[in-house]
């Protein structure tokens, strides 16, 4: 059975297109455009990929807090990458517990090694 990704980001040709790429790799995928979506989806969610500026002033960090403090139906161990074109966003992601932060823009191809390998 293919894993589920959950795709949480703001900008909807961005979200289809990572959607569109990790189905070719062989993953289900989920697309939620704000964190109450993504919350509604966790349940489902063998990881996330999660932009870290979301529109109306949400941060996908906070979702990741969320998940580790126990306050979604996600795993609290559930497999979390966080994005972002500020590079100034790794140390706080990583600190809140993401397993990576990838700066965009990024290979396709590295987002579907990286799941593979965080999902082992």
């Amino acid at each position: 059975m293919a894993h589920h990704i959950v795709i949480v980001d703001d900008n909807g040709t961005n979200a289809r297109l990572i959607k569109m790429l990790l189905e070719i790799d062989g993953f289900q995928a989920t697309v939620c455009r704000n964190i109450k979506q993504a919350i509604e989806a966790a349940g489902i969610a063998d990881a996330f990929v999660v932009d870290y500026h979301l529109s109306d002033n949400e941060f996908g960090i906070e979702l990741l807090v969320a998940i580790r403090a126990g306050e979604t139906s996600a795993r609290e161990d559930t497999p979390f990458i966080l994005t972002s074109g500020d590079h100034r966003q790794i140390d706080g992601a990583i600190n809140a517990g993401a397993n990576l932060f990838m700066l965009k823009p990024y290979p396709p191809s590295d987002l579907s090694k990286a799941l593979q390998s965080i999902l082992e």
